[in-house]
């Protein structure tokens, strides 16, 4: 049975990380996973704003769920930010009664209607469990044996619902690691926040004591990469590392979990610019993994 879904890669990796983009769509493609994409689809936006204006932020989410929902498809997105958007907003519209009625008045009058019957799925959850360990195995053509890396969840993908296990989906990413054959090395910071969202209120501070306390911890552990599902993450320890070259130098070499999964895969890394792209000596890796 072919899986299909409405495909929402987000505004960072549309427009920030083309190589991830590149390597999530060969993914897609490898496992004859459909997708219908949709231009009137808007930011997600991220959770952040409901600071702000709670109701702003739920309407523009639910909305987004309610035009997948006419087409009778789930979301699939592989951005942290924009999965817990959805999640979370999918979440107080079915609980709230209250915020319900309101956001159902406005959609209404803009001919939307939302009934709670999909729901957004991560990339790592369609992986999973849809797709299935055995059946990316069975497609692993270039083992990254002998490559030992870290890993950084993410906060955004602690989310679950109620009773879950919030390290479900952080389990799910771990076995995706090692199904390459990589060697997945952790230290207990893999929950650490990243410094991305704090940078917007104070840059200083999540530089210091959030994005350099993960990197030396990185460093520390003599891994060969850094590996993350989340675009944030992603972009937030690579620049980090630029900001601090003043300072001190990291070179740990940052890459998405899509990115590892491609090379795994069989993807020529020259076609999806894993060297071009990336602020990080990601080169270190492709040597490591004779690639180089």
């Amino acid at each position: 049975m072919m899986l299909k879904y409405i495909f929402y890669p987000g505004c960072y990796i549309s427009t920030m990380l083309p190589h991830v983009e590149a390597a999530i769509r060969f993914i897609l493609k490898k496992f004859n996973i459909e997708t219908i994409e949709l231009e009137d689809l808007s930011c997600c936006p991220p959770k952040i704003n409901s600071i702000a204006d709670e109701l702003f932020w739920l309407t523009v989410a639910v909305r987004n769920l309610a035009i997948a929902e006419s087409k009778g498809l789930d979301i699939l997105t592989p951005c942290n930010g924009c999965f817990e958007s959805f999640f979370e907003a999918r979440m107080m519209y079915m609980e709230g009664k209250d915020l319900r009625e309101k956001v159902s008045n406005i959609l209404s009058k803009l001919g939307y209607k939302f009934e709670g019957k999909i729901k957004p799925k991560h990339l790592i959850e369609v992986l999973y469990e849809d797709v299935g360990l055995e059946k990316i195995k069975e497609n692993i053509v270039k083992s990254l044996n002998g490559l030992r890396v870290a890993v950084h969840y993410g906060c955004h993908l602690f989310v679950v619902e109620h009773g879950e296990d919030v390290w479900k989906k952080p389990k799910m990413t771990d076995e995706l690691i090692k199904i390459t054959g990589a060697e997945l090395v952790k230290d207990e910071l893999e929950r650490l926040c990243c410094g991305f969202v704090p940078s917007t209120v104070d840059d200083v501070f999540s530089l210091t004591y959030r994005t350099e306390v993960r990197l030396k911890s990185v460093k520390e552990l003599g891994v060969d990469a850094l590996v993350t599902p989340c675009p944030q993450c992603l972009m937030r320890l690579e620049f980090g590392q630029v900001r601090l070259r003043a300072k001190a130098r990291y070179d740990v070499p940052i890459i998405h979990l899509a990115e590892l999964l491609a090379l795994a895969l069989g993807l020529d890394p020259k076609k999806f610019g894993f060297t071009v792209y990336h602020k990080s000596p990601t080169k270190l890796i492709l040597q490591k993994i004779g690639l180089g």
